[in-house]
């Protein structure tokens, strides 16, 4: 049940809310400093390509892997500069260097979304968040469609489809391999690409021959296709399908193996 202090502090996309962020304020960028970023899969197709890196070197570079017990799901952290006040690694006096490319976090900021995909709260305190002072006012709906945050409510559906099924809530992912599989398809998108391209997945699964084109340089198109899979094989999802071929062949197999 919700406690009395979520549900004064609740915000719907109607409400009016008084926040302005830039250079002026004395607080700017302190709140880039010692928090705690989770990274989505786009997020990271996103900030890999902004810097002209693979996902591979960028997850290396930049991040830190999870693994919660709860669900054995991995989720990525954006690792912050130790040696400098835990500070973003992208942030700098004059603000962030990424800010077209940055995180679904920070976009939101100084709102986080609640239950519900018209739920909202402050995350940010009034007394250092200075830019909650400001004139400027306008209402939730209007400040978050500034903020890009449509181009990720795609891969949000995506992931929260998978993360959210009831079998995460009542066991959890054991078997490393398949924590590492997760990893892969959901985060270090080039690797996924050789995985599909020089092995026998084509080969196997039923993929629409538009896609199988667009893969080949397409990141988004290889983020979509790599959630189906993750679906089709973590909660027997109907996202991809194997071909009849191959179907027959385990089947052979199976019935073989049965008299031997």
């Amino acid at each position: 049940m919700d406690s009395e202090k979520d549900r004064e502090h609740r915000l719907r996309g109607e409400d009016r809310i008084r926040f302005h962020c830039h250079p002026g304020l004395a607080c700017y960028t302190t709140c880039c400093r010692d928090v705690n970023i989770f990274l989505s899969p786009y997020d990271i197709l996103r900030m890999k390509k902004r810097l002209e890196m693979t996902s591979g070197a960028f997850l290396e570079r930049y991040t830190v892997t999870l693994i919660p017990e709860a669900s054995g799901f991995p989720v990525i952290l954006l690792k912050m500069e130790e040696e400098h006040n835990k500070t973003c690694p992208f942030v700098t006096p004059q603000g962030c260097s990424i800010y077209e490319d940055r995180p679904w976090a920070c976009r939101m900021f100084p709102l986080d979304q609640g239950n519900s995909a018209d739920a909202f709260r402050f995350i940010a305190d009034p007394l250092s968040c200075l830019g909650m002072g400001e004139e400027r006012d306008t209402t939730v709906r209007e400040y978050l469609g500034g903020q890009g945050l449509s181009l990720y409510a795609e891969s949000e559906t995506l992931l929260g489809r998978i993360a959210s099924h009831p079998r995460f809530s009542k066991e959890h992912i054991q078997n490393p391999k398949v924590r590492e599989m997760c990893r892969m398809a959901l985060y270090d998108l080039d690797r996924f690409r050789r995985f599909v391209l020089e092995s026998r997945f084509l080969e196997i699964f039923e993929v629409e021959k538009e896609v199988a084109e667009k893969i080949k340089t397409e990141d988004l198109e290889l983020m979509r296709l790599a959630h189906r899979w993750l679906e089709f094989g973590l909660v027997a999802g109907e996202t991809l399908k194997m071909r009849e071929d191959v179907l027959k062949g385990e089947k052979v197999k199976g019935r073989e193996a049965s008299r031997s």
